[in-house]
């Protein structure tokens, strides 16, 4: 059956997701720096029509070295977007009865036909109950 998580079970689930939330942006900005020097060195940089590279005129070493500050940032500021993502737009859109248990998607309505309320289902976790376990242990 369905039960609220307790505060400390939340603290601890927000920490992961915040931790996880970091770690990806980390590793977006740690990843986009060689491919961004990769497509720059070896496909092309601007678009045109004709030429011998696949986007256009790629950058040699120097330049890239010149640029480094700016594919610095911009790896930094596609590490932080990638970080606001996870951490702001990553829910469970989902809203459940704390009463019956009947699953819908977020919407203006907070109460059920049974008279409970729905909450985020990212609140709520499912615990056996010990009449199923019984059950289940006497069918096997």
């Amino acid at each position: 059956m369905w039960t609220r998580k307790t505060d400390e079970e939340l603290k601890t689930e927000n920490a992961n997701k915040e931790k996880s939330a970091r770690r990806t942006g980390f590793y977006t900005a740690l990843l986009f720096f060689p491919f961004y020097i990769f497509f720059s060195k070896y496909i092309g940089t601007k678009s045109r029509m004709g030429g011998n590279t696949l986007l256009g005129p790629t950058l040699t070493w120097y330049e890239i070295l010149k640029e480094l500050p700016i594919i610095l940032f911009l790896c930094i500021l596609f590490g932080l977007s990638m970080y606001l993502y996870t951490r702001k737009f990553r829910q469970v859109s989902s809203l459940i009865c704390d009463s019956c248990g009947k699953i819908k998607h977020y919407g203006k309505i907070k109460d059920c036909d049974c008279g409970g309320h729905f909450v985020f289902l990212d609140d709520m976790k499912w615990v056996e109950n010990n009449e199923t376990k019984n059950d289940n242990r006497r069918e096997k």
